[in-house]
């Protein structure tokens, strides 16, 4: 029993610290955890998320797979794409300067690409929401 339990904490910690090593281009910045934990209230059934973040800040790519959400209307999407904007801004605040962005949607619920085959890119609208 106790092994039983034992390989079940291994496992467990082994996937938690392989999704963490999934989220970011820099795995250290910490903002990617906090989106990895408020993505959820904007794409409830996400199963996979990367980010990646050029190097002046002046662009993100946010790569998720969502197996349930790839099939959503162009509408929803770019609906989803304006509150995933917000809350970019809301956590790079000040030191962003977004001038432009992607949501790249995937059905590959473990996706490791930033560039996934099946990727459905919409832009998020980062000069709009600076107005």
């Amino acid at each position: 029993m106790k092994k039983l339990l034992l390989f079940a904490f291994a496992a467990t910690t082994l996937f938690s610290v392989s999704s963490c090593k999934d989220g970011s281009e820099d795995e250290s910045d910490p903002r990617t955890l906090v989106i990895q934990d408020s993505l959820v209230n904007i794409l409830p059934t996400w199963q996979a998320l990367k980010v990646k973040v050029a190097k002046d800040k002046t662009s993100i790519d946010v790569i998720v797979g969502d197996a349930t959400f790839c099939n959503a209307t162009p509408e929803v999407k770019a609906q989803k794409a304006q509150q995933l904007g917000k809350m970019l801004l809301r956590i790079y605040s000040p030191d962003s300067h977004f001038e432009q962005g992607n949501l790249i949607v995937t059905k590959d619920i473990h996706n490791t690409s930033f560039t996934p085959k099946d990727g459905v890119s919409t832009a998020i609208p980062f000069a709009e929401l600076k107005k």
